[in-house]
């Protein structure tokens, strides 16, 4: 145990009341000066300031007895001090001293920090620059001394939270680097203060620079330490934490008057008013209801609210700027920039100075503001910019101010500001409809960033970024001024790296200049756990859906949750959107980048998601509806169990996320990640897990990566028959996606002798039914119903119901084909029918969409298109690419049908480039020929020649011969038209034979045979003429 050896001269005395201290500084001292007209000295003396109490704490690390106080006359060389102390209401001010070792500590001394205090004078500049850096050299100055503020307050908070003295040392040594630079930049600053043209050098500005950093570090770094909870909270607060707090702000005293503004000066004003900006779109509607609340009302109060950088400021100038509005106030309009008017003294310097009243020596500045305003009654307009500056740094002061202007009849505000409630006691109208002030909308934030970069086409990769951006007014502006010399390109790699670093123009930071900079203007106004409230929110993509609800369950047992939320709500960090708690992209990705740990609160989010996918009822459809505003949030968070190799997995849980179709672009992330990365994951559940990502990957129509995932599974699965030929029959059913037949049917079969050899009937008859499917698009009817039906036979045996529905609905499709239309209408309702009574959505889709066709080809055009559009409907809800674009291709003939060619045409190549992205070449051959008839039938024949040539050589190389004789024949139907007889003659030959070598296409034969005697006809009849 440490100790020493105490001056015997010292009259030791033990304080009744004290507070319960849980750390301890070695070799520091505090001194405290007291002035109070109570004491006095031995003497009896009444001057305050001749006494001086040296508090010496006296404790050791291995006890918890209660500290001791010692009181001496000057200053002696005290032991050992405590950093924080609890004394009378009428301490003054606080000033460390450190002092010399008595004995040595067993740590290692503090590194030095990273950044020097030692002094470089900058280089000399001209006069126009060093005004320039005159606003920002005070505004640096203030913020010095709330930054400092806010460190002191998170090392209360954590002297709050904990009392084991072994875990703080590591807070000890860093208490002494802060005490230690506090001193220097106490110095460097009280000679920026004492001379007499302080903040007007510009050679100060790199040192209010430096020590400005240097506190920030400080900051960050005790927020870090805070947020990990190295000092967890014991249920044991300190006493007189009102006493502490008042002690703090002590403290800053001296500190605060090297930083006090000198009088605003006009000059001052000028040089941070903004001008009104050429760039300004989609903001039609607020300004007209900003002007019209102005001019239709004698006295208004507006209110613009919304987060930092969402184009507040340009609102109200362009409100300023409407012409009826100009009338009204006939140039009696007076903008204040209130981020450098940050209280209600300097909020009347800034009011005289616009107004350009004259204030002599000793008269008073309210008494002259309130004459001006008694002598002039005409319609006075004042904006006040930023106004959350001077509100938060003097609340009371700014009511008191505002409630005097509004109570001038002629006097109209028009307030910005970060929040959600107007300033005061002030009736304000808040401009639009949600309370705040929204993003722009997609269409105009294109328009902003073309205007600005001056690119008039935006490819996808702007599209991407701009809206990664959440369509942020301020960070599109600035993404824009890059890229009008760093290409499109390199500016979204420059994102995923820097994220919103990259967001600033020019080198020094500003509200308007810097994304960052403006976030943190906002970030600087929290607590500790305010802060860490906001990180954990912000790492959730989606926000927290129905959050009075869902958040207090989510976070149970966290600090002040309510309180910390409407806080965050108040500094428009975060916003309410339909019941979501949200973050705008610029913030989320800010926060995210600052590294905070909340491993606490991600532990809490990851339990609250696996109970509640666990506890989630209704039809697939009412679930995934409830899954839908929470899905990114889940998938961040598999995925952050994954990078994590936490023991919390929920298989189950993962089972159930990817269980819907609809969010497989997603979670298949999230399953990549877990089968990548997660070495703990039962045998069985890998096998699941693989077969899992299989099928979401032939989901996707993501056939190169689906096919080397199933080659993988066969090779490491040769010894579980069931497995392998599982994996088989997933082939079979890729390669009948892709068209190709012969290698579907070849792996199908396979599949089904294994199974059969190991008397699983039911991987059995799914190999029926996909091959049944096969010969359905071979148009080898008679083979199709025969496998089918054994299929079928076999699905009601094991009881399967949705195996035999399917059937059903396949055979439905074939009479279909056959244009047998009663018989294929009464199936495929049964089958509708039955669908939807088990839930399954994609099936109930494909009734519809057959019904439709049916409807179509009965020329029953209203009933075939609402039920293909319900069909297309249901397709993207559950995320069917294939069945929506096979739906607008069914519609886009439709169209056709009813004389509607443009739509039409529209429609098909829409579906096309569709089928193309997922790599179905069948529909994409399927839409070329469909596009031939249309530009045929419009007489576009060179169009139709092209789209028939495409047909016909995408179906030979699939072996459909069936289709290939229809483009064939439509073919020479266009030499028809064109009388070119000898080419339609040799077209239509050609189609006989494809249909021939078909099989069952007998009619479509007689069909070409009917066209080539017209043309002998119409050759004889041109003899007979001759």
């Amino acid at each position: 145990m440490l100790s020493h050896a105490p001056n015997p001269s010292a009259d030791y005395l033990r304080i009744g009341r004290m507070p319960s201290v849980s750390w301890w500084v070695a070799r520091r001292a505090i001194h405290i000066r007291v002035r109070s007209s109570n004491r006095s000295d031995g003497a009896g003396s009444s001057d305050p300031l001749r006494h001086l109490w040296h508090l010496d704490f006296q404790t050791s690390l291995n006890t918890s007895s209660t500290p001791v106080l010692a009181a001496r006359d000057g200053f002696s060389a005290c032991r050992w001090g405590v950093c924080f102390v609890d004394v009378a209401e009428d301490f003054i001010e606080v000033t460390t001293t450190p002092l010399p070792p008595v004995c040595s500590l067993a740590s290692p001394t503090p590194p030095a920090p990273t950044r020097s205090l030692a002094h470089t004078p900058p280089p000399a500049v001209d006069p126009d620059t060093a005004a320039l850096t005159e606003t920002k050299n005070k505004e640096d100055c203030i913020n010095i001394a709330k930054d400092i503020t806010d460190v002191l307050n998170v090392i209360k908070d954590i002297m709050e939270r904990g009392k084991d003295i072994k875990q703080n040392e590591i807070l000890i040594k860093n208490v002494g680097k802060l005490e230690s630079d506090l001193s220097i930049i106490r110095d460097k600053l009280l000679k920026i203060r004492n001379r007499k043209t302080k903040f007007h050098l510009t050679s100060d500005a790199e040192i209010i620079k430096e020590c400005k950093e240097k506190i920030k570090d400080y900051r960050d770094m005790f927020n870090i330490k805070a947020s990990v909870n190295i000092w967890q909270n014991t249920g044991e607060l300190l006493q007189g934490q009102e006493d502490i707090r008042g002690d703090i702000k002590e403290m800053m005293a001296s500190i605060a008057k090297t930083h006090d503004q000198s009088t605003i000066t006009y000059d001052d004003l000028e040089r941070v008013t903004p001008t009104v900006s050429p760039v300004f779109f989609g903001r039609d509607k607020l300004v007209a209801e900003g002007a019209n609340h102005l001019v239709n009302n004698e006295q208004a109060f507006l209110a613009i609210l919304g987060a930092g950088g969402i184009g507040k400021t340009s609102i109200a100038l362009h409100i300023n700027n409407v012409p009826e509005v100009k009338t009204k106030y006939a140039r009696a309009s007076y903008f204040l920039p209130c981020e450098v008017l940050p209280d209600a003294k300097s909020l009347l310097q800034g009011l005289i100075q616009r107004l350009g009243i004259d204030v002599g020596q000793g008269e008073s500045q309210h008494k002259k503001l309130e004459d001006y305003f008694r002598i002039n009654s005409h319609s006075i307009l004042l904006i006040l910019d930023n106004f959350e500056t001077p509100q938060n740094n003097d609340p009371l002061g700014i009511e008191n101010l505002l409630g005097k202007l509004a109570s001038f009849i002629q006097i109209s505000m028009i307030v910005t500001m970060r929040g959600l409630n107007g300033p005061g006691y002030v009736e304000w109208k808040t401009l639009g409809s949600d309370d705040s002030i929204p993003p722009l909308t997609p269409e105009s934030a294109k328009k902003v960033f073309s205007a600005i970069s001056g690119k008039q086409e935006l490819n996808d990769n702007i599209q991407a970024i701009l809206k990664k951006l959440d369509y942020v007014p301020l960070a599109i502006t600035l993404i824009a001024k890059r890229a009008r010399t760093v290409p499109v390109e390199s500016l979204l790699r420059m994102w995923e790296q820097g994220k919103t670093s990259i967001l600033v123009q020019g080198k020094e930071e500003g509200r308007l200049t810097s994304v960052n900079y403006s976030i943190e203007l906002s970030k600087r106004l929290l607590k500790p756990h305010e802060a860490e409230l906001l990180a954990v929110i912000s790492f959730l993509p989606d926000g927290v859906p129905d959050w009075v609800t869902n958040l207090p369950v989510m976070l149970s047992g966290w600090k002040q949750l309510d309180e910390s939320i409407s806080t965050l709500l108040e500094t428009s960090l975060v916003y309410s959107q339909n019941g979501t708690i949200k973050v705008l992209a610029p913030i989320r990705e800010y926060i995210n980048e600052a590294s905070m740990n909340i491993q606490r609160g991600i532990t809490q989010l990851e339990s609250f998601y696996m109970s509640w996918l666990k506890q989630l009822s209704g039809t697939r459809q009412d679930m995934q509806e409830q899954i839908q505003p929470h899905i990114l949030n889940m998938t961040k968070i598999f995925n952050e169990q994954a990078n994590s190799l936490t023991e919390t997995l929920d298989v189950d849980a993962l089972y159930i996320l990817t269980g819907f179709t609809k969010f497989y672009p997603l979670t298949l992330d999230s399953l990549n990640n877990i089968l990548n990365k997660w070495p703990e994951l039962d045998e069985r559940d890998k096998v699941e897990l693989r077969f899992k990502r299989l099928h979401m990957l032939r989901w996707l129509s993501m056939w190169q990566e689906a096919e080397a995932e199933a080659k993988g599974m066969e090779h490491s699965m040769k010894n579980d028959l069931e497995s392998h030929a599982r994996v088989l029959r997933d082939l079979g059913e890729m390669y009948r996606l892709q068209s190709k037949d012969t290698e579907a049917a070849e792996m199908l079969t396979r599949a089904k002798d294994q199974f059969e050899q190991i008397g699983d009937q039911l991987g059995t008859a799914q190999c029926l039914q996909t091959l049944g499917r096969i010969y359905q698009v071979q148009s080898r009817y008679t083979e199709a119903v025969e496998v089918l039906t054994r299929a079928n036979n076999q699905f009601e045996q094991i009881g399967d119901q949705l195996g035999a529905t399917e059937c059903l609905q396949t055979l439905g499709t074939i009479y279909r084909m056959q244009n047998k239309y009663n018989e294929a209408t009464e199936m495929l309702s049964r089958a509708k029918n039955h669908f939807e009574k088990i839930g399954e959505q994609q099936g109930t889709a494909q009734c519809l969409q057959n019904l439709g066709d049916i409807y179509q080809f009965q020329n029953k055009y209203t009933e075939a298109a609402d039920m293909l559009t319900t069909a297309k409907d249901h397709f993207e809800q559950i995320g069917d690419q294939l069945g929506a674009a096979q739906c607008l291709r069914s519609l886009g003939m439709i169209q056709d049908s009813q004389g509607n060619h443009t739509q039409a045409v529209a429609m098909l190549s829409m579906a096309k480039d569709q089928f193309e992205k997922i790599e179905h070449p069948l529909e994409v051959a399927y839409c070329m020929y469909n596009l031939g008839v249309f530009y045929r039938k419009r007489g576009l024949y060179e169009d139709a020649k092209s789209a028939f040539t495409n047909g016909i050589f995408k179906f030979q190389s699939l072996g459909s011969a069936y289709y290939t004789g229809w483009c064939l024949y439509e073919y020479g139907l266009v030499f028809m038209d064109e009388i070119q007889y000898s080419e339609a003659r040799r077209k239509f030959e050609e189609a006989i034979d494809a249909f021939a070598s078909h099989g069952e296409s007998q009619n479509e034969v007689e069909m070409c045979n009917e066209q080539l005697a017209y043309l002998d006809h119409q050759l004889d009849q041109a003899q007979d003429d001759s």
